[in-house]
């Protein structure tokens, strides 16, 4: 058992005697009752106890603190503050290392946090709304999705390398940056365009500027997180890599890649109102679902690319400046049923028709098309023994499989003289998922 909690309701007879002296409970921790409500004949009881293997909680109902106590990590889901439901101020001492996922998420009345600098993660869904300033100390190094359900502020003083999907949740009026922001814009992902945020740097940053619109590193070679308003963006050449959901849902319609931009980061311009973009000689790596959901339907690639599963929609068609040879396209949707395989991909310019291939263990299924949206039968081998569920989506991305998946991979070709086929190259391989 790792929690304890009393809830108690006790007759005017019985409650002098109950209170006289507390009793022990059987478990991890113990109750105290502190004050009795006449009319209701109920009791409210200060919950004290075990929260993870060598942590503790305890609530103080005259100060309306929760303070937490110990060493190491706080256990998971424990559900203990669900009987302080008026608390103010969370308290997390020296010692503890990580918060556990849930930990405070039902409290919506907290005024003040104050987390130690021992502890280095704050699990998902750790905290509610707070009404007040939330500061991330410098040692935290990692923030998952949902962590903080909003905040008026939201102080950063570390790197942003390691947080999840909305980790900030619906945003704050202020997010302050206190270092590096390489994953600003998975923080933010949840908050929508009508929100009104603002994203500033800390006066003792030494690691961040804004340029162009857009919250960069001092150097100049990276963009962390879009936060102007203009709908047309230039990408300095200075840059070489967009981060993350960089500009994600943000209200642009074109961008131009600075000449040395190399990778673009997964989910960089996803659902955006994105309707243009101009790339550039030096573009290597365009990330999974980077251009998903936007209003694109063509893209010029003028180099050698590895674009990632649905880096961009099955309707935007692909150009390439340099040989077929080098030419690939992107796979966006490959699901499974017991009877129909169906796959999604873009069209490549000057291509004839397709050649799909999927693979699971050594075995090999290959199909020929002219359309790049197909419905194949499902092999036989596939019917009763695939089970595979996998999901591209920001806010659901599956990471790892478990089981044996397939994998789907497409290539172009077309037609020379003698009616040989010259192909292009392998797309990167998608998960079949059912």
């Amino acid at each position: 058992m790792r929690k304890s909690k009393l809830i108690a309701v006790f007759t005017a007879a019985t409650m002098a005697m109950t209170m006289a002296a507390p009793s022990a409970l059987p478990g991890d921790g113990f109750g105290v009752i502190t004050k009795a409500d006449e009319k209701k004949e109920t009791v409210e009881v200060i919950t004290e106890g075990r929260c993870g293997d060598n942590a503790n909680y305890h609530y103080n109902p005259e100060t309306k603190t929760i303070t937490i106590s110990g060493t190491g990590d706080m256990w998971d889901d424990t559900g203990f503050a669900k009987t302080m439901r008026n608390a103010e101020n969370i308290v997390v001492e020296k010692g503890i290392v990580s918060i556990g996922n849930s930990s405070f998420d039902v409290l919506d009345e907290v005024k003040k946090v104050e987390i130690a600098d021992t502890v280095t993660t704050i699990k998902s869904h750790a905290f509610g709304y707070i009404r007040g300033t939330f500061t991330i100390p410098e040692s935290v190094i990692r923030v998952e999705s949902e962590a903080i359900g909003g905040a008026d502020k939201i102080v950063v003083k570390g790197n942003m390398d390691y947080y999840g999907y909305a980790a900030f949740g619906e945003g704050a009026d202020e997010i302050e940056i206190g270092q590096t922001a390489n994953q600003l814009g998975y923080a933010l992902a949840g908050v929508y365009e009508y929100k009104d945020f603002s994203v500033t740097i800390s006066k003792t940053n030494t690691q961040c500027r804004i340029s162009n619109g857009c919250i960069m590193s001092l150097d100049g070679k990276t963009v962390y997180y879009y936060v102007s308003d203009k709908k047309n963006v230039i990408i300095p050449d200075s840059v070489q890599t967009i981060c993350p959901a960089a500009f994600y849902q943000k209200n642009i319609q074109t961008v131009t890649l600075g000449k040395n931009v190399k990778t673009i980061g997964e989910y960089a311009f996803a659902d955006s109102y994105l309707s243009k973009v101009t790339t550039n000689r030096n573009l290597k790596i365009v990330g999974r679902y980077a251009f998903a959901g936007t209003n694109l339907k063509e893209v010029t690639l003028k180099s050698k690319v590895t674009m990632y599963p649905r880096a961009f929609e099955s309707k935007v068609k692909i150009y390439y400046t340099k040989s077929f040879k080098n030419a690939k396209t992107v796979v966006t949707n490959a699901k499974f049923s017991k009877k129909k395989i169906n796959i999604r991909f873009c069209k490549i310019a000057g291509a004839k028709g397709y050649q799909i291939q999927i693979k699971r263990g050594k075995k090999k299924y290959r199909y020929t098309t002219r359309k790049n949206i197909v419905g194949i039968k499902t092999p036989k081998a596939l019917k009763n023994t695939y089970n595979i569920r996998y999901n591209y989506d920001i806010g659901e991305y599956t990471g790892e499989t478990d089981g044996n998946p397939a994998y789907v991979t497409v290539r172009p070709y077309k037609i020379l003289k003698g009616r040989k086929k010259s192909y292009g190259k392998w797309s990167n391989k998608i998960i079949l998922s059912k």
